[in-house]
């Protein structure tokens, strides 16, 4: 069964301070911790874990459940930020701090034309997410009956692209390379290698 936390900040391996901005003791469920349980079932022993809420209780972690809303004033890229800062400060499991992670560099991704600020927390992002999966890999994979799937890790291909896009190829190609751990590295690295050794043999001459 999945470990669960407090708040991505208690998560070993894992660097992060929160957010100056959040102020947890605010935020409903912040002290929330499930019930654990355990049972039999086609001869195996299962755990489950159970949160409680106004309607009873569900499997979904507060991390997982919360919903902010937007503020006056506030841009689309500032309210995706603020959600997912208050998302990281509530209990849930690995991966309900991964895809907030990975699904607000995504949206803050779609806004970079006309909201150029928000480059500089993609690459935050998509490192803190490296981080995290790099300490629990995990994160990356999804077992189903005698099966383990790989689960994309967004964070590698969206910040190789963003060093690209600045013509930052060493930085992508390193990135590329710790993206070969989770079979993820090998397209990159394939695009990269060529184009770097080509601007070497120029610098040669």
């Amino acid at each position: 069964m999945a470990k669960w936390f407090r708040r991505l900040a208690e998560v070993p391996g894992v660097k992060y301070q929160g957010s100056p901005g959040i102020n947890r003791s605010r935020l409903p469920e912040h002290n929330a911790a499930p019930k654990i349980s355990t049972y039999n079932f086609d001869g195996k022993r299962h755990d489950s874990m159970m949160w409680a809420t106004a309607e009873g209780s569900t499997s979904a972690s507060p991390a997982h459940r919360w919903q902010t809303h937007p503020r006056p004033n506030e841009t689309k890229g500032q309210t995706a930020l603020r959600q997912l800062h208050e998302t990281l400060e509530l209990p849930g499991i690995l991966s309900d701090y991964h895809f907030a992670i990975q699904n607000c560099h995504q949206a803050l991704w779609k806004q970079r034309r006309n909201k150029p600020w928000v480059l500089a927390e993609i690459e935050r992002l998509c490192w803190l997410d490296i981080q995290l999966v790099e300490a629990h890999p995990a994160i990356a994979s999804l077992e189903r009956e005698d099966t383990t799937q790989s689960i994309a890790i967004l964070a590698f291909g969206q910040l190789i692209r963003l060093y690209e896009r600045e013509g930052n190829l060493y930085e992508a190609l390193a990135v590329a390379q710790r993206a070969e751990r989770f079979q993820q590295g090998k397209i990159h690295l394939e695009n990269l290698q060529p184009r770097i050794a080509q601007l070497e043999s120029e610098d040669a001459v």
